[in-house]
């Protein structure tokens, strides 16, 4: 209700209306931001970040759907995408001492960890699924095979296997939101 009352606020383009969003996001996407850019970009960068995000929403409101997501949601995507297209600009222009590359190493590392968990997670749910969902979600998603063709190796229509896999990832979704 509420994101839908921002979303007629933000297509109008009502100044309070941003007031609000940046009074009521300002932190989070600061947050954000520096936690993209830390040992790379300055204070500066971070807030060039910010004020991009609320700047792109402002002149691009047609893009923002209250009903795909949170506009919260939204401002953090934007965000963390600014933040990005920075650091690889930023990166562009500079080298890192030897010590500052093993840090960015390090923390690749841990992404990369903290990826692998989530990889593990999601095979873990697909595991607890009903066995032909399971196959289905493990088929498509671990060994990326097609619709068509775990249809034809399950012996199964295309049409269920979309299906089962709908439904399967509304069930994920909703198991990642507890």
């Amino acid at each position: 209700m509420i994101d839908e009352k921002l979303q007629q606020g933000i297509n109008s383009g009502n100044p309070k209306t941003y007031d609000f969003l940046i009074n009521e996001y300002s932190k989070l996407l600061w947050i954000i931001a520096s936690g993209v850019l830390k040992n790379v970009g300055s204070r500066e960068d971070i807030e060039d970040c910010v004020a991009e995000s609320f700047t792109y929403l402002w002149e691009h409101p047609e893009k923002y759907n209250h009903q795909r997501g949170s506009i919260k949601s939204y401002l953090c995507i934007i965000t963390k995408s600014k933040a990005i297209d920075k650091v690889r600009k930023i990166n562009k222009t500079t080298t890192l001492p030897y010590d500052e590359e093993l840090k960015v190493k390090t923390e690749d590392i841990e992404e990369a960890l903290v990826n692998k968990q989530m990889v593990n997670d999601i095979y873990e749910f697909a595991k607890n699924l009903k066995q032909l969902d399971s196959e289905i979600f493990i088929l498509r998603y671990f060994y990326q095979l097609k619709p068509r063709e775990i249809s034809d190796k399950l012996k199964i229509t295309v049409k269920e296997v979309s299906n089962r896999l709908y439904y399967s990832r509304k069930s994920l979704l909703t198991k990642i939101k507890l």
